[in-house]
């Protein structure tokens, strides 16, 4: 997988194929399809909203935000929904310490973390709503 962002994939951006969305976490990049698409420290990252994905096996969708003023993020909003007792039970936080052996740590009920040196994970869900997402941002 190349570490530089590729632009050229947005030209498929709403094609409505669900495509595979990956986090590195230990460079700190997400990539859709083997593109990188987001890279922490990157300065030319490009916003982007509602790419249908598939990450960790779940349906989503995948949002770039780098408004002025604001560090460059990446966000996966999953369509499932999911009422947990706890943010660490859900299947989002399961698969993606399974996946990369990181144990992500609660801080809050309904909010989890992983940390890494170039930023970190959070994982969210809406206790009133069940939704359910994933932000990975630049510390």
């Amino acid at each position: 997988m190349d570490n530089a962002v590729d632009h050229r994939c947005w030209r498929d951006w709403f094609s409505g194929t669900r495509m595979n969305l990956e986090v590195n976490v230990i460079d700190g990049l997400v990539a859709v399809d083997g593109k990188a698409v987001w890279r922490a420290g990157a300065p030319d990252a490009q916003s982007a909203e509602g790419r249908p994905v598939r990450c960790l096996d779940l349906s989503a969708k995948l949002v770039i935000d780098a408004r002025d003023g604001r560090a460059p993020a990446a966000a996966v909003l999953f369509d499932e929904e999911d009422f947990p007792e706890s943010i660490l039970t859900t299947q989002m936080v399961k698969r993606f310490a399974r996946k990369t052996g990181v144990e992500p740590e609660m801080i809050a009920l309904s909010r989890a973390v992983a940390r890494f040196t170039w930023g970190e994970v959070v994982f969210h869900v809406d206790p009133k709503q069940g939704d359910l997402s994933i932000e990975v941002r630049e510390r």
